[in-house]
């Protein structure tokens, strides 16, 4: 173990370094080196040995009181690979996982092999997402990501007490330069025009999926998973989740939840039940095989190719456009909290800041009331 250590001090040029030793992990094995750093320039306010020493003491605060760990001084890039990502696998969903790998592998690994997990600040974090921003040239919402998954490395050396004090990233600003990447919600009017093509082509799977995720407000891994057995002609119990090959539970302990069935869905299920031979069990979109439909296979190949061939063409946003779409639906019919409701979020921030989206005729609703209210106003007597 280290002594308590004052470190050494010495001037080059016009600048003041420190040097100390440290236990440092390397090859999986600790051993003892001395590290050194620039403290700072020389100049007024650090003109002699005494005026840097508290810049060194700093640094050397943690050694002393025995708080850090050697993984605390891997580079980043290590710590990640070999620390954080291995937690992200045995913890997180495997939809989790694979969009953490994308992003580290995209973006982040090339460009954290030369600072140590400890010495990381803010300043860093925002230099790194406004070089990302430069080079990929991404909008606000990946860039989010991206912070998002610094900020889940750091909690997590935090956690294991490789590091203490402010998470360096939640102070990082997103560069002003990136747009917004707007997201689309459907509207009624366009899925119920998106239904009547697929109705009218024949393809009653693909129907049924965009009234699943429409009208039940489903994710598209919660309507690859939904069985039958889980539905009573009433409501349908939110069980688990499929993505890929893997089945998991849904996303959140709030998502396991039921939903209510409406009419036109009810009658829809009722179609495609009767077409499929009248199942109980299984899952109810499946392909010839029995097993779930893959939904992005769905929309490349079946959706898309249907829409374009309306008269006029129908524009594909995705099978999230659809989870908004009804999210923004029931809040302009009823409240956030409703939506919120449907969504199954366990936060109505979430559920206000991603899925419901300012459409032209709640806005233009809102301006007639508004006015409405004024011309009563203006009409008051004195």
């Amino acid at each position: 173990m280290l002594r308590h250590q004052t470190g050494y001090i010495w001037r080059k040029g016009r600048s003041w370094h420190g040097r100390w030793w440290e236990d440092v992990l390397r090859d999986g094995r600790v051993v003892r080196t001395q590290r050194s750093k620039k403290l700072a320039d020389y100049n007024e306010r650090y003109r002699t040995q005494r005026d840097v020493q508290p810049l060194l003491d700093e640094i050397l605060r943690p050694l002393n009181e025995r708080k850090t760990r050697p993984e605390s001084t891997l580079p980043l890039e290590e710590f990640v690979e070999h620390h954080f990502l291995p937690f992200v696998e045995e913890n997180c969903k495997p939809s989790t996982i694979a969009g953490y790998r994308s992003t580290w592998k995209m973006y982040l690994a090339s460009r954290l092999h030369r600072i140590v997990v400890r010495d990381f600040r803010t300043v860093d974090a925002a230099n790194l997402l406004a070089e990302i921003h430069q080079a990929h040239n991404l909008g606000r919402t990946t860039l989010h990501h991206i912070k998002s998954f610094l900020g889940s490395v750091f909690t997590y050396a935090k956690n294991q007490g490789v590091v203490d004090g402010v998470n360096p990233i939640h102070g990082a600003m997103i560069p002003k330069r990136a747009s917004s990447e707007e997201t689309h919600a459907a509207t009624l009017d366009e899925v119920l025009a998106i239904m009547d093509v697929l109705a009218k082509a024949s393809k009653h799977k693909a129907r049924a999926a965009v009234a699943l995720i429409f009208f039940a407000g489903l994710r598209p891994g919660e309507a690859r998973g939904a069985s039958w057995e889980d539905f009573d002609g009433r409501q349908l119990v939110v069980r688990q989740s499929i993505w890929h090959t893997h089945t998991t539970s849904p996303k959140t302990k709030s998502s396991a939840k039921p939903v209510p069935i409406i009419e036109p869905l009810r009658a829809i299920l009722a179609e495609l039940r009767e077409s499929d031979g009248n199942p109980v069990s299984g899952p109810i979109l499946r392909g010839a095989s029995g097993k779930p439909l893959d939904l992005h296979n769905l929309g490349n190949r079946v959706v898309i190719p249907a829409l374009k061939q309306a008269d006029p063409p129908i524009v594909w946003y995705g099978w999230y456009a659809l989870r908004r779409g009804i999210a923004t639906t029931i809040a302009d019919l009823s409240n956030s909290v409703a939506a919120k409701g449907l969504l199954r979020h366990s936060s109505i921030s979430t559920t206000e800041r991603h899925y419901i989206k300012d459409v032209p005729e709640s806005t233009n609703r809102a301006m007639r009331q508004l006015e409405a209210l004024l011309k009563v106003e203006n009409h008051q007597p004195n």
